[in-house]
């Protein structure tokens, strides 16, 4: 835990942060305001244990790693997003977040082990059948623009077929008000009819291909599935992220639309257009 309390106690030293075209804040009282993100790669759990056989070995694997950012509220929050456990079992997230870190590894280890167990019980069966499980996750930092940081975090499973499961997600953080943004938080009032054209033009533009299978006749169902929180800010505008059989086959991967600043103008406020 030493290592922990190292990365979130460090001091700021740096003055302004540009990463991907994010510009530094030019108040200089805000700048002094606002927390500056330090990015530290912290690896919660790398675990791999195996049911090993002449011809091949059969393996449990774990990965967790995120980059923790010097802002406590911030790192608290990042590391609720790794959740593994089953939904129904009843838990509580520690406020001392080297105990909920403790908490997260505790957990890993109980998977683990009992992911073993069954791989290592399904090979010494009578009828034994290819067993595997592995869970990679990682939650990195992107960039910070005045009071915006934006993050990905990535995670994939594996228990056997074809192919693993991924998924991608962006997250925004207000380090004014400590709060996770979603969509609704940055578009002008009434926009979202606007923005789900936008989006649906887009789809039907760039893949043609799909869009008549694979996006309901319903327009309810069609805003649903295009009006994602799965976004994140970039030099041109603003990208949309969908993962592998929302709008496409696995081999597409994730579909990403994106809209550029001038698209955006009467859809976001005022504050989200960086196209200066």
């Amino acid at each position: 835990m030493q290592v922990l309390r190292r990365l979130l106690t460090c001091s700021i030293v740096l003055g302004s942060l540009s990463v991907g075209g994010f510009a530094a804040a030019t108040d200089t009282q805000s700048v002094q305001q606002i927390p500056l993100i330090v990015p530290q790669l912290l690896t919660v759990t790398d675990q791999k244990k195996c049911v090993e056989e002449k011809e091949q070995d059969y393996c449990v694997e774990m990965s967790i790693v995120l980059e923790t950012t010097s802002v406590p509220w911030l790192d608290h929050a990042l590391l609720a997003r790794v959740d593994f456990s089953d939904k129904k079992e009843p838990k509580q997230q520690p406020s001392d977040l080297d105990s909920y870190l403790q908490q997260v590894q505790q957990r890993a280890d109980y998977l683990v082990a009992e992911k073993y167990k069954e791989i290592k019980a399904v090979r010494e069966s009578d009828d034994p059948y290819f067993a595997v499980f592995s869970h990679l996750e990682s939650i990195r930092f992107i960039a910070q623009r005045n009071h915006l940081a934006s993050f990905k975090q990535f995670s994939y499973d594996y228990a056997g077929g074809a192919h693993g499961m991924h998924e991608i997600n962006y997250l925004l953080f207000d380090l004014n008000t400590q709060r996770q943004l979603l969509l609704p938080d940055l578009l002008q009032p009434f926009a979202h009819a606007k923005l789900f054209e936008a989006l649906r033009e887009s789809y039907q533009q760039n893949y043609a291909d799909y869009a008549q299978s694979w996006l309901g006749e319903s327009s309810s169902k069609q805003a649903e599935i295009l009006l994602t929180d799965n976004v994140v800010f970039n030099e041109q505008g603003l990208t949309f992220s969908y993962p592998p059989y929302i709008l496409g086959p696995y081999v597409e991967g994730d579909i990403r639309l994106s809209l550029d600043y001038s698209q955006l103008k009467d859809i976001l406020k005022p504050e989200y257009i960086f196209d200066y």
